[in-house]
């Protein structure tokens, strides 16, 4: 019987980071959680993860210090810079460092908004079936989802309409295609 994936979690925000690890175990992950970043460098082990989930507060200095601390006990270590604090987003960001490397065994070639904020616009490598999210943080640091699409879709390029405008936000989009998930921040 193969392992379960190690995560280890590390960020500022307990609530945030128990979120996730409960979101993350669902999926049958082992999943630790750490806050104190010195902490981590000095007494974890980096050969017991597989993958290092970074929240957006862990940087500079601490951030290079800990994963170097702990891929010098793994160096195939990947590691996941947290995009914003949305459990959903940050599960997706997980998955997709779990999944198989870019390149061209990917399903998703690219994923982007166009330059009129009214549609996303996505190309497929092969058919699939195919779940795509708009996630975005507003100015208040309010989460928000919604979903564009759930179903079967060709290879090639598809046009998907959005149904609210946001200019003014953080965005992403989460693609989910035959078990395969690619996260795509929007600028």
């Amino acid at each position: 019987m193969p392992t379960a994936e190690r995560v280890l979690l590390v960020g500022r925000r307990a609530d945030v980071l128990r979120r996730l690890a409960d979101a993350l175990s669902r999926h049958g992950l082992h999943v630790r959680q750490e806050t104190d970043v010195e902490q981590a460098c000095t007494e974890l082990d980096g050969s017991k993860y597989d993958v290092l989930a970074l929240g957006r507060g862990v940087v500079g200095t601490k951030r290079d210090s800990l994963i170097s601390a702990l891929r010098a006990r793994n160096p195939s270590l990947r590691v996941v810079d947290g995009l914003a604090p949305i459990t959903a987003l940050q599960e997706a960001q997980v998955q997709e460092a779990l999944g198989p490397p870019a390149g061209w065994d990917r399903i998703v070639a690219s994923a982007w908004l166009d330059p009129g904020d009214e549609r996303v616009v996505l190309s497929l490598r092969r058919p699939a079936d195919v779940t795509v999210e708009l996630f975005r943080l507003d100015l208040l640091y309010r989460a928000h989802e919604q979903r564009l699409h759930s179903g079967r879709l060709d290879a090639g390029r598809h046009v998907l309409p959005k149904r609210v405008r946001f200019r003014r936000a953080e965005r992403f989009l989460v693609v989910r295609a035959d078990g395969q998930t690619s996260v795509h921040p929007i600028n």
